[in-house]
């Protein structure tokens, strides 16, 4: 189920707030824009690159770090300030200080960002989350990354999507495919 405008889904295991404002239903896909609130020393997820969508970070309250390439160059986003991760270009973020953060995330076209958060904040809050707040389960965290439509540095794509493939193939087989889909189809459930 895509999310619609004002809808909000939380992680309560990680504290983190994710909140639809422009739904790509409202605009055909072209773009969606959301707002993620993270608490103090929120770490983020592992490098990575999306090939079908940009985004566009900026910083509502707090600081955000974000880091940049295979080299992981570091910028300190303050309020006001934006950055964007073109399509294929390495990044990822983290809230490295003792305040909350709030940032919204602009990705054109939409992409899977949101559906995979939503599936990622379902498992959390029924206990499946690890450490970082991304699913435990190896099977699930694949399928968390391949709903993101992401990639991380290192194995070609082609091997990465095969192994995607197959996670969702033995999802299906046996039958975790069925509880993640549950997820996704209430949306916007766990509070």
């Amino acid at each position: 189920m895509i999310m619609k405008s004002g809808q909000a889904i939380e992680n309560r295991k990680a504290g983190e707030r994710l909140t639809m404002i422009t739904s790509e239903a409202d605009n055909g896909g072209a773009f969606q824009l959301y707002r993620v609130d993270l608490p103090p020393h929120r770490p983020g997820p592992p490098l990575h690159y999306h090939v079908a969508f940009a985004e566009t970070f900026t910083v509502l309250e707090g600081t955000l770090d974000i880091y940049l390439g295979r080299e992981r160059r570091h910028l300190r986003l303050e309020s006001g300030e934006s950055i964007l991760a073109e399509a294929g270009q390495l990044h990822t973020f983290e809230n490295h200080s003792d305040l909350p953060c709030s940032m919204t995330v602009e990705t054109q076209p939409a992409g899977g960002v949101v559906r995979a958060f939503q599936l990622a904040y379902s498992v959390a809050n029924d206990g499946g989350a690890a450490k970082d707040g991304l699913p435990k389960n190896l099977l699930v965290r694949l399928r968390f990354i391949q709903i993101s439509q992401g990639f991380i540095p290192g194995p070609p794509r082609a091997f990465q999507k095969a192994l995607f493939a197959v996670a969702e193939l033995l999802s299906r087989i046996t039958g975790v495919e069925r509880r993640l889909q549950r997820y996704l189809s209430d949306g916007c459930a766990p509070k």
